[in-house]
């Protein structure tokens, strides 16, 4: 039965990296609305896949969302033991959901966190525009650090 539960934090580190890249897509409209307006753009870079990990917010909440995993799992596996199929199939979609709302629930608050870091630390650099280094060739001001920094990482 913890199969099923195999890809599910690859599922909720691809949905982190999917808004990230929103935001991009987001930051790039508001460049050109900038730019169109006649203001400066300043444009920040940051190594969105490292705060993903390193993010002390983050970090913890990863922690917690895979000691709550192996708690499911264990639970999940004693209940589905002597079980038929049907009934092991229910207690899964159980699980999954207790695991996908806790998930939701502890991430939340913690992108908030990380969100709210690096609008500090681009208003305190004057960026106007963040970016996921992924996508920066050259230039921009990596606020990476300072983010980390602003987070509670040493």
């Amino acid at each position: 039965m913890t199969w099923m539960f195999k890809n599910l934090p690859k599922a909720l580190l691809t949905l982190f990296l999917c808004s990230l890249l929103v935001g991009i897509g987001l930051a790039v409209t508001n460049m050109a609305v900038l730019r169109a307006a006649g203001e400066n753009v300043v444009i920040g870079r940051l190594n969105g896949a490292r705060v993903g990990q390193e993010f002390p917010a983050m970090k913890a909440a990863w922690e917690s969302i895979a000691k709550k995993k192996a708690e499911l799992e264990e639970e999940l596996n004693a209940k589905a033991a002597g079980k038929d199929e049907a009934e092991r199939t229910s207690l899964l979609e159980q699980y999954n959901k207790q695991y996908n709302d806790y998930a939701r629930s502890v991430l939340e608050p913690a992108q908030k966190s990380l969100e709210d870091a690096i609008a500090a630390v681009a208003k305190e650099k004057g960026v106007t525009v963040v970016i996921d280094d992924s996508v920066v060739h050259l230039g921009g001001i990596d606020i990476t650090e300072d983010v980390l920094k602003k987070g509670g990482a040493k």
